[in-house]
């Protein structure tokens, strides 16, 4: 069976600037519209700014929570290379790391009154969490159960090839741990070329068909696609929300299910599916 899984990393590092505020609007209406649900990856700074907003898409009954670190420190060290030459992103100590994902783990239950299983890692990586076995144990320690961390390939950058499906980290000791690898070009970021990317857009409906057409190989291959956005970049390029509107409305006529991150592994721990 065929998946479309939508997750937003909201995460404005600006605490009295209202794009979170204007984007959690955009996305209710989006998935209210739609009658689709979705996930929220919540960074703990940004949670605790807007507390109200975010507790507002409580009432709608089509989200989930997951976090994104207290303040986005990154998982791994990045070193990226691309047209433009090569830079390196360093990531944050295994202390730190700790730190951070403990504390947004409380700022959800305290704030939202809910447990969060699922965690995407700011930035991503390449392989994921694959070669880090010391952090698989960090965010297995603090009740996460889904992590999207391969949202990059061996350059860091995008994009990261579709057939690269979700799995479990049974090799590293943690077949509990389901990950979500973000396959193909993500984000309303249409304007940009990313990466090896060679494609530019004109308008930010050009992009929504060009994601929306990665699903006909999802539909066929049967497999699930990981799409992301940021609260940021969708208000920047994207505030009617375009782009997941035409992914739900495509997913739909391709028979794809379009569920949360946690239907998704729930199906797959009963059947046994997505190890490696």
């Amino acid at each position: 069976m065929p998946w479309l899984l939508l997750g937003y990393d909201v995460e404005s590092g600006e605490p009295d600037a209202p794009v979170t505020r204007q984007f959690i609007e955009a996305l209710r209406r989006a998935h209210g519209d739609c009658g689709a649900p979705g996930t929220l990856f919540l960074r703990g700074q940004t949670l605790e700014a807007n507390v109200e907003a975010i507790r507002s898409t409580m009432a709608d009954g089509l989200f989930d929570y997951g976090q994104h670190t207290w303040s986005h420190v990154l998982f791994k060290t990045l070193w990226q290379v691309n047209h433009e030459g090569e830079r390196i992103v360093p990531g944050g100590s295994v202390e730190e790391i700790a730190r951070e994902v403990d504390r947004a783990q409380t700022a959800i239950r305290e704030l939202l009154g809910v447990e969060s299983m699922a965690l995407t890692t700011p930035w991503g990586c390449y392989r994921g969490l694959g070669d880090r076995p010391d952090l698989l144990a960090i965010v297995h320690m603090a009740g996460i159960r889904i992590v999207r961390s391969w949202f990059r390939n061996e350059h860091d950058w995008v994009p990261v090839p579709l057939e690269r499906q979700p799995f479990r980290y049974v090799a590293q000791g943690f077949g509990d741990i389901m990950e979500f690898p973000g396959g193909g070009r993500h984000d309303c970021d249409w304007g940009n070329r990313l990466g090896f990317e060679p494609q530019a857009f004109e308008c930010v409906e050009d992009y929504a068909e060009y994601v929306a057409g990665q699903l006909d190989i999802i539909a066929a291959k049967d497999w699930a696609f990981v799409y992301n956005q940021h609260d940021t970049t969708t208000m920047r390029w994207d505030p009617g929300m375009v782009v997941v509107r035409r992914l739900i409305e495509r997913a739909r006529a391709l028979g794809l299910t379009v569920g949360l991150y946690r239907n998704y592994y729930d199906r797959h721990r009963v059947r046994g599916e997505g190890e490696v």
